[in-house]
């Protein structure tokens, strides 16, 4: 059988491609990628001082940008999020430099701060910390008013916080209206909406049982088994031959002793391994108790420090 060998002008051809690739990937990587998207800024003050944060979305290759800031009024910054108070209102023009190797942009933003353009007004949204709003409910408010000094927040249900942007836990079932308050020199504009708190759910949903195990158990039958209250809920299916780790578990299976009540049920995951059939690798448990105290987390994680560890996605009705 005969066989083919390259010629010499092939061999010459592919190396030539080769360098050819890897000196038009130095050259890029060498002139580098600058490029400008917006500058983002926040005015606190309706009158002077004016306090401004200034923070650019940009884009850049595999070094960090060089930042110029040009404020306008004389001054200038090579921060990556400056903050600067212009003393006089007025109109300036703020100019944006930024140079990675031998690329570069720039880009202007007017900024208008003069008694009419910096009226004091209220804004306002917010984000439940694990996307529900179940009670207990964790809150975290998100503040977009602008040309404020200070705040006054009435959560509705008799609390309030003077934060820029705090959280709060509501604690009962029901509708609340939030309102921002947004002052400056005694001015105020409010802004408020609506927040329904829903009662506690009444099920919990195993979706997906993710298991890390040691390289030891690599070879073996793996699977899970979930209990609660001392009853067994659900056995997952056997991998039967371990090739590595995670293994996840697909189970999609509704908690069939839990009662809607929360208390010192325990929630129990056991990890199995062919290698002894007698007890479990390792066993995790949490009380129903403290996933309503955690504000019902869509993702429980156990680690025991060895190597064992077990992540579960939950949902909640």
């Amino acid at each position: 059988m005969k066989t083919y060998k390259p010629g010499k002008h092939f061999v010459i051809f592919i190396i030539g491609l080769i360098l050819f690739v890897f000196t038009v990937t130095s050259l890029t990587s060498c002139k580098g990628n600058a490029e400008i998207f917006d500058i983002i800024d926040s005015v606190e003050n309706c009158s002077a001082p004016y306090v401004v944060y200034f923070y650019a979305e940009a884009e850049h290759g595999v070094k960090d940008l060089k930042y110029t800031w040009d404020f306008g009024d004389g001054e200038t910054s090579s921060e990556f999020k400056p903050v600067h108070i212009y003393e006089k209102p007025g109109i300036y023009k703020v100019n944006l430099s930024v140079v990675q190797n031998k690329a570069s942009d720039s880009k202007s933003k007017t900024l208008y701060l003069t008694g009419d353009s910096t009226v004091v007004f209220s804004d306002w949204d917010y984000a439940s910390k694990t996307d529900s709003l179940f009670m207990p409910a964790f809150i975290e408010f998100q503040n977009y008013s602008k040309y404020a000094t200070s705040f006054l927040w009435e959560f509705g249900d008799g609390e309030t916080s003077e934060e820029k942007n705090p959280s709060h836990i509501y604690e009962n079932q029901g509708t609340y209206t939030c309102l921002l308050n947004a002052i400056c020199n005694g001015d105020t504009s409010k802004f408020s909406k609506q927040i329904t708190i829903k009662p506690p759910p009444d099920d919990i949903l195993i979706d997906e049982v993710t298991v890390w195990l040691p390289d030891t158990y690599l070879g073996e039958d793996v699977f899970v088994v979930v209990w609660y209250a001392g009853h067994e809920e659900k056995e997952s299916r056997h991998t039967e031959y371990t090739e590595s780790f995670p293994v996840t578990f697909s189970l999609t299976h509704n908690l069939y002793w839990f009662d809607g009540i929360y208390n010192r049920d325990i929630l129990e995951f056991e990890i199995w391994s062919s290698k002894d059939n007698s007890a479990p690798v390792v066993t995790f448990r949490i009380e129903s108790r403290d996933l309503q105290s955690d504000f019902y987390p869509s993702v429980i994680s156990f680690d025991d420090g060895y190597g064992r560890k077990l992540e579960a996605l939950l949902e909640y009705r």
